[in-house]
């Protein structure tokens, strides 16, 4: 089986130090597996631990896979105990270019357990970097995403998503 291991770094802007950037650092069995422009979607990421589908876990900072020629997302299916990943490798290649001829799918398949564990672990230091760390300009808290969208992020519960609106009452 393989292992994921998610971190959550705060980082000042090099050009604007007054900005900063919350980024999730993701890696399987020890290697990252994206170039250090593709940045990781904490929705997309959040939303595998419990769904099967195909998910843009690894985007653009904006928001848009395509922007790096990520064409494909990550394919996630789920069994009792395990999380299966399939992606294509490269993640991110030039849509100008032609894929290298050593394209591949890769499959890696996690613990549920430790899956589960990790993105929840890696979401709630993301919060309280984010609530801890005062900044005098912007705070980045993800692709097309805002401090406050970070902060309602929950980790599904039962299969299913709840937040609560406005009124205090569970929506699913």
């Amino acid at each position: 089986m393989n292992e994921i291991r998610i971190s959550v770094t705060l980082s000042l802007d090099e050009t604007h130090p007054e900005d900063a950037y919350i980024d999730f650092n993701l890696s399987v069995d020890g290697q990252f597996l994206h170039e250090p422009n593709v940045y990781v979607d904490p929705v997309d990421l959040v939303t595998s631990s419990t769904m099967s589908g195909e998910f843009f876990i690894y985007t653009c900072d904006c928001g848009d896979p395509s922007c790096l020629g990520i064409d494909d997302g990550v394919v996630v299916s789920h069994t009792a105990d395990t999380v299966k990943w399939r992606l294509r490798n490269p993640i991110s290649w030039p849509a100008e270019e032609p894929m290298p001829d050593w394209t591949h799918d890769a499959e890696f398949v996690f613990s549920r357990e430790q899956y589960v564990q990790q993105v929840a672990l890696a979401l709630d230091h993301a919060k309280r970097l984010a609530r801890g760390f005062a900044v005098k300009g912007v705070l980045w808290a993800g692709p097309d995403l805002s401090v406050e969208g970070l902060m309602a992020l929950e980790m599904p519960q039962q299969g299913g998503f709840y937040a609560a609106d406005m009124d205090e009452q569970v929506v699913h």
